[in-house]
């Protein structure tokens, strides 16, 4: 029998398996970490994006992650029924509410951060930091060349994340 262990030189040479290799495990840890906060990927993406930007309304983030209108109805009731968010009326527009975070959602934050920091120094452990600035930079200029807008996820809107 052969040894698991070697693996398959050849896939471990290109670079589309590599970053599939290393997004599906950190994906794994990324949920495992955020569902033990209570968080999963599109509410971290929802309270980032209020953290940058607080009292957005429903369409407004759903716009600005790519998350379906309907989907980010049922994101935003989770995240009020976990105390995280509240609606309140909308300063400009009397059809709409205006998400905010709750003061337990800005406690939160804190840990939820300090997460993901540590999530990205155990996969750049073996980089030193100047090849850490390089893979990042690297990384955003693929993502670039693929269209992608910068720190939103695509499988948000499906729900698919691999983050």
């Amino acid at each position: 029998m052969e040894d698991r262990s070697a693996g398959i030189a050849a896939l471990d040479e290109r670079i589309p398996f590599l970053l599939s290799q290393l997004g599906f495990h950190v994906a794994g840890v990324f949920q495992r970490d955020m569902g033990a906060i209570g968080v999963d990927p599109r509410s971290y993406a929802v309270l980032m994006a209020l953290a940058t930007e607080n009292g957005q309304s429903q369409r407004q983030l759903s716009a600005r992650l790519g998350i379906h209108r309907n989907a980010m109805v049922a994101v935003i009731d989770t995240l009020e029924a976990n105390g995280l968010v509240k609606r309140m009326a909308h300063p400009d527009d009397r059809r709409a509410f205006a998400v905010t975070l709750t003061d337990r959602a800005h406690t939160l934050l804190p840990s939820l951060d300090e997460a993901t920091s540590a999530l990205e120094d155990t996969v750049t452990e073996p980089l030193s930091a100047a090849e850490r600035d390089t893979l990042r930079q690297l990384l955003q200029r693929i993502a670039v060349g693929a269209g992608l807008i910068p720190g939103v996820h695509p499988g948000l809107g499906t729900g698919k994340t691999n983050i």
